[in-house]
């Protein structure tokens, strides 16, 4: 008896060894074979955003490139929870992705009870696709030329400098907190809504306002009135090569920056995430996408899935720490 069974445990673990080998095989011969049909994107981005075109831009060439249409359905509603629905339940095949904002899988995590969703439990990392990277910009008014200088008169000012924002919680709010915080420094912070976004743009750009942590969109068209002190981001920005990081200048700073990335259901193959990325940046690098999408104020990143999954953990880690230290509560 004890030889049969000694027979059988020996046979399985082949069987088992055997299953684990042709594994990899499996999933690069489905990769070689991908796509073979259409391919969903749920989109959590909002229609008419930046993010949302510069994925329209990205589908349309790659659907082009892989030989197979790619269908673009909107969800948005609930915080994304349709979004999550969806994807976290289809087959981890490549077939069914969603494309979502910093604004989502990481600030949500904070500022929202009862979130739908755990973005690193349930979802796999493929590509962070585009970014647009913030930088701490003052009006002309203010007199400052560099951060320490800014923060030298916020020093001698406390409370006086003020900064606007679209809301608690918003990426211009929690920027404009984390330079408090790293350098020491109380400002004052004022939350317009966002349906009164251009209120806030009219306010900066005419001084009413004396600071402001935008993205390249508002500073870009407007270098004669305003002056970007620093970029908020973990490198410096190609369109200002001159501009340091705030990170350079103030070491406790950690950085974070607004993006736009795609995720598939766990459990996707690596082979086939890697051929979605890498398929995803060439659309992005084709030289009538790109201006375009620096038009937009938008930078084309093109990450691996494990890049991806790192800069997800860091900004996580980032904002997990600023909400802690200014007391923001989800709501």
């Amino acid at each position: 008896m004890k030889h049969h069974a000694d027979g059988f445990k020996t046979r399985s673990a082949l069987l088992a060894l055997m299953a684990l080998s042709t594994a990899p095989l499996a999933q690069n011969l489905q990769a070689q074979t991908y796509p073979a049909k259409q391919i969903l994107i749920v989109n959590s981005a909002s229609p008419g955003t930046s993010g949302d075109a510069g994925l329209r831009m990205m589908t349309a060439k790659m659907s082009v490139a892989m030989g197979q249409p790619i269908i673009i359905e909107m969800r948005t509603a609930a915080r994304g929870a349709q979004a999550y629905a969806v994807v976290s339940k289809a087959a981890p095949d490549g077939y069914t992705l969603t494309f979502g904002t910093s604004g989502t899988f990481v600030y949500g995590r904070f500022l929202f009870k009862n979130m739908a969703f755990d973005v690193l439990k349930d979802y796999a990392t493929v590509s962070m696709s585009l970014n647009s990277p913030g930088y701490v910009a003052v009006h002309n008014s203010v007199g400052v030329n560099t951060l320490q200088e800014l923060i030298g008169f916020a020093r001698k000012n406390p409370g006086k400098l003020e900064f606007g924002s679209t809301g608690n919680g918003s990426f211009f709010h929690l920027a404009g907190e984390a330079l408090k915080a790293a350098a020491g420094i109380d400002m004052l912070h004022v939350p317009y809504s966002q349906a009164n976004y251009p209120q806030l743009q009219s306010d900066f750009l005419n001084g009413r306002l004396a600071m402001f942590t935008t993205t390249w969109f508002n500073v870009g068209p407007n270098l004669a009135r305003i002056k970007p002190l620093a970029v908020i981001d973990r490198q410096r920005s190609k369109r200002t090569p001159n501009v340091p990081t705030v990170s350079e200048q103030l070491p406790g700073f950690e950085p974070f920056v607004v993006w736009w990335g795609m995720f598939a259901p766990v459990g996707i193959p690596a082979p086939i995430a890697n051929r979605f990325a890498a398929e995803s940046r060439k659309a992005m690098l084709q030289p009538d996408v790109t201006p375009k999408l620096d038009d937009l104020g938008l930078e084309v990143v093109g990450s691996t899935p494990e890049e991806f999954a790192t800069t997800l953990r860091q900004d996580i880690n980032a904002i997990g720490k600023l909400v802690k230290v200014i007391g923001l509560q989800p709501e």
